[in-house]
């Protein structure tokens, strides 16, 4: 009885296995169809038209071949439920394996459990849950997923996969790991071709090297192969020193080289400067940078801030000495509350703390006008501390309408006392002209002295006294005695319209 039970359930299955796809293929449908199992047979106990299989199970389904320990077939639904050593292969690079499936045969829906990883290629994806679109080619997981790859280790907590496109997007809470730098962010898209990054929030690109560069941007991608990256406003890179942005922000890892355009601000924190204009350009390796198109640079100091501008402004760093200078080029002109001025070229080097300026320069300070072939000054967080001319020095201030105090020389020493110019040394060739007044501050005469070296007195922002040293010849003319034409030294020029008078002067 049982032998001949045997072999009415062999002739049974043989019949069912073979008369599978003739009666899909009449019935017009899709059906998962059976390519081999060692153990096959019916249990209705689960429900009606449903099949248990063992062993060496596969399954061929939309191109796809579905393997497994064992399996329960429901014909009627045109599904499955696939346990063990679970794995999926579509075309010759994608492989998908896991614990348990459930697959949907009408929609193509495949949905892993356990230990699931996806293998295209050179990438690796796993997570403990992993929903399979077949037709579309597409996953996606709800839980926490790593992606792996030669040089990458990405992990989020939701994950959308495209085999089509080669794109993986990745959402809340995604870290992306390299050898050369971390990247946290909201949300990212990751093409495995091109090994390239997308960002489109809030992100952030820390290195791992010493440098302790870290990138801030909304908007942007990264080409992880050749370490080189596009970003767009909001944008930030910010080493240990110094931080660059604009509206369109190019970096090279490799280089450490960013190119920026359109409102671009370069902030040296270590030395309370910053640079902008429109275009912009940072080397860490040289510890260079250089900003031109209304370009500006914003100093600023204990009590107050300077403003200047010109057409290019560089600056430099050497971080072994712990110093940097900043060279500004054609038409300068900055602004602070008690100094201005205007040259064709400047310098700052902060070992000194020197500003140098170049070509037909002006100063003012307070009521003073000063010219000089070249003019250097010392000013540090305080303000301006001391002043040197060099070659045709002449330093004036308006009296009144027509008339102006006058001090020239070949070279000169100044000195200020709480932003405020107090003496001044002339050596060589020197010459004043002064005018003196009552109690009630009514003109009475003006001195007009000659002398080779002289040491002058300001209180107040007006001459207080002049000592003459080598051969003195002064002479003291009632106001009314010389005309005020008489009383212009050789080389005076009053270049008051030149003057900036604000932060937005500058610019004009």
């Amino acid at each position: 009885m049982r032998l001949w039970y045997r072999i009415f359930y062999f002739l049974t299955f043989f019949i069912f296995i073979h008369s599978l796809p003739s009666a899909f293929a009449q019935s017009g449908a899709s059906q998962i169809e059976i390519v081999n199992a060692d153990v096959f047979q019916g249990d209705e106990s689960i429900g009606k038209g449903v099949s248990l299989l063992k062993g060496n199970v596969t399954f061929k389904h939309r191109g796809a071949l579905m393997y497994c320990d064992s399996a329960y077939l429901y014909q009627e639904s045109n599904s499955l439920d696939a346990f063990g050593k679970v794995r999926i292969v579509q075309g010759d690079t994608l492989r998908l394996n896991g614990d348990t499936l459930r697959y949907d045969g009408n929609s193509g829906l495949a949905v892993i459990t356990g230990k699931v990883t996806l293998v295209d290629r050179k990438m690796n994806l796993s997570s403990s849950k992993l929903t399979y679109d077949m037709p579309a080619d597409k996953a996606f997981y709800l839980e926490k997923g790593v992606l792996k790859d030669n040089e990458n280790t990405l992990t989020s907590m939701k994950g959308f996969y495209l085999a089509k496109e080669s794109k993986v997007y990745f959402a809340d809470s995604v870290l992306l790991v390299n050898a050369k730098y971390n990247v946290v962010a909201d949300s990212l898209s990751y093409f495995t071709k091109t090994s390239t990054a997308v960002f489109t929030g809030p992100t952030r690109i820390i290195s791992t090297g010493s440098d302790s560069t870290w990138i801030y941007c909304e908007n942007g991608y990264y080409d992880t192969k050749q370490s080189k990256s596009k970003f767009f406003n909001p944008n930030r890179v910010v080493s240990r020193t110094r931080s660059l942005s604009g509206d369109t922000l190019d970096f090279d890892n490799n280089t450490r080289v960013g190119k920026a355009f359109g409102r671009v601000i370069i902030a040296d924190t270590s030395r309370s400067v910053v640079i902008s204009g429109d275009k912009g350009f940072s080397d860490d390796k040289t510890r260079t940078a250089f900003v031109t198109g209304n370009a500006e640079l914003m100093r600023t100091f204990a009590k107050d801030t300077l403003f200047l501008h010109a057409d290019t402004l560089y600056a430099k760093e050497d971080t072994l000495a712990g110093t940097s200078s900043w060279t500004a080029y054609r038409g300068v002109r900055f602004f602070k509350s008690d100094l201005q001025g205007v040259c064709d070229s400047l310098s700052y080097t902060t070992p000194d703390s020197i500003m140098r300026m170049h070509v037909a320069p002006v100063l003012w300070s307070d009521s003073n006008q000063v010219t000089a072939d070249q003019i250097q000054m010392r000013i540090t967080n305080n303000g301006p501390e001391s002043l040197l001319l060099e070659t045709s020095s002449f330093i004036c201030s308006q009296q009144d309408s027509i008339r102006f105090n006058q001090i020239s020389g070949k070279r000169m020493d100044g000195f200020f006392v709480d932003g405020e110019l107090s003496t001044v040394k002339v050596s060589g060739n020197g010459q004043s002209v002064y005018y003196t007044e009552d109690n009630k501050g009514a003109l009475t005469g003006v001195n007009n002295a000659e002398c080779s070296d002289m040491l002058i007195q300001l209180k107040g922002r007006k001459v207080s006294g002049i000592t003459l040293i080598n051969e003195p010849d002064a002479t003291l003319y009632p106001i009314k005695e010389l005309p005020p034409s008489e009383l212009l030294l050789k080389g005076f020029k009053w270049l008051q319209i030149q003057r900036p008078l604000s932060r937005q002067d500058i610019f004009r």
